[in-house]
């Protein structure tokens, strides 16, 4: 364990705050394009997909897509791993609606292990608004609720090197998405609430949410190997000290205050309507995220519906996710 308050990073963990859209927006090459079109017009998986487990049948061989595999190299080391920790990638052109949202499986494939994600086994997950709410123990990623700046790692003791949210469809209203480096947070707390950093280094309980009924013990900031790395969801922070029994500390509670008042801080948000096909690339353990609450379109149908329905109607905001392993 570190001296908390020092969080001595070191030279490795240079990071960049500038999100211009030099540093964020990813375009595959026009020879990167093709070369992943013809790799999904090989694929046997989507016709009569009826959901989006079909995708996980899929093979994907660096060897196959040489080209994407280089592009999907550098996005990682030089943005991902390194620089903002984020990126925005492009749809690729001239692909069906099913091809599309394999596009992440590949990415994600390419980057590292893909992580079961629930308790059916799922690695590729769909974040929509299933009608419930954090409150009545919903997964956020089920309602369509907003706010709550969070990292996704927080179902897993391990956590995880990066997570995909490639946007199928958006939201009639609302649904934009919201990020911050978590570097810029932590210069921010030292500067203004170096105390707070004590405390968020202390562990607290957490639950393998959505994953198996258990808990564990992690703090909300820590340095390990001479890595930064956050783990933050405070409704599900506070749901597992109800659940335990465990209250949470006066100070527990004044700290992550701070934290959340820092974060509500909009020159340091980057603000985003993700787009039909687009896919965000996140290093999870130090980028925070969020969304806007969102309204769906009357009518509008879920992807399960949509696939093997009537596709005149619309979609609700729906959107895939990844978890990866490096």
């Amino acid at each position: 364990m570190t001296t908390p308050r020092n969080f001595d990073i070191g030279s490795a963990e240079a990071w960049d705050a500038t999100l211009d859209p030099e540093r964020v927006f990813f375009d595959f090459s026009e020879a990167a394009q093709t070369e992943l079109k013809r790799f999904l017009d090989a694929q046997t998986v989507f016709e009569g997909m009826t959901g989006i487990q079909p995708i996980e049948a899929i093979q994907v061989d660096a060897g196959a897509i040489p080209t994407v595999a280089a592009e999907m190299n550098g996005l990682r080391a030089e943005r991902i791993m390194g620089g903002v920790r984020m990126a925005v990638v492009r749809p690729v052109e001239s692909l069906t609606f099913e091809q599309q949202m394999a596009v992440p499986w590949v990415i994600g494939s390419l980057f590292g292990e893909l992580l079961v994600q629930n308790e059916a086994g799922d690695r590729a997950y769909i974040i929509t608004d299933r009608g419930g709410r954090m409150e009545e123990g919903a997964r956020y990623s089920q309602t369509r609720q907003g706010g709550s700046f969070h990292t996704d790692g927080v179902n897993l003791k391990s956590g995880y090197d990066c997570f995909l949210l490639s946007c199928i469809a958006p939201a009639k209203e609302g649904g934009e998405s919201i990020l911050i480096n978590g570097f810029t947070i932590l210069k921010k707390l030292q500067e203004k609430a170096p105390e707070a950093l004590d405390v968020l280094n202390r562990e607290l309980v957490w639950e393998y949410k959505g994953i198996k009924a258990d808990f564990y013990r992690e703090p909300i900031v820590k340095v390990e190997d001479g890595k930064l790395i956050w783990r933050y969801l405070r409704n599900y922070i506070e749901e597992a000290a109800h659940k335990t029994g465990e209250a949470l500390s006066d100070e527990a509670i004044d700290a992550m205050n701070k934290l959340d008042e820092v974060m509500e801080d909009r020159d340091i948000q980057f603000r985003y309507f993700l787009k039909p096909g687009e896919t965000a690339v996140i290093n999870d353990r130090q980028i925070f995220h969020g969304r806007t609450e969102f309204l769906d379109a009357e009518g509008a149908v879920s992807l399960e519906d949509y696939l093997t329905g009537d596709r005149s109607q619309p979609l609700k905001r729906t959107c895939s996710r990844f978890w990866i392993n490096d």
